[in-house]
């Protein structure tokens, strides 16, 4: 509530100094209309933001799934590939023994 009370302020203002060269009659009657619209634009920004952050959220669990498999397959390999490099370890198959 704080944001779009110092935004209206500062959008009235805003709009008031913008006016005031014109008119200072017309800058006391738009200042209102400049902070309502500031507050407006502020607060559809809000609403549109927590919204992605709440659907973000909801995805959240499954993209915690999916990277844990992806973890799970890479570790796997990890111990495949070790399996495989340590059978080709020179000295360690039969018949490579050289005195």
């Amino acid at each position: 509530m704080f944001p779009l009370m110092f935004v209206a302020i500062a959008g009235g203002l805003g709009t008031a100094a913008a006016v005031a060269p014109t008119s200072v009659a017309l800058a006391v009657v738009s200042a209102p209309f400049g902070g309502s619209l500031a507050a407006l634009a502020v607060a559809v920004c809000l609403a549109r933001r927590s919204a992605v952050v709440e659907a973000r959220a909801a995805e959240g669990p499954g993209l915690h799934d999916q990277t844990d498999a992806m973890v799970a397959a890479l570790r796997s390999l990890e111990v495949h590939d070790r399996a495989r490099h340590a059978a080709r370890r020179p000295g360690t198959g039969a018949g490579r023994n050289v005195a």
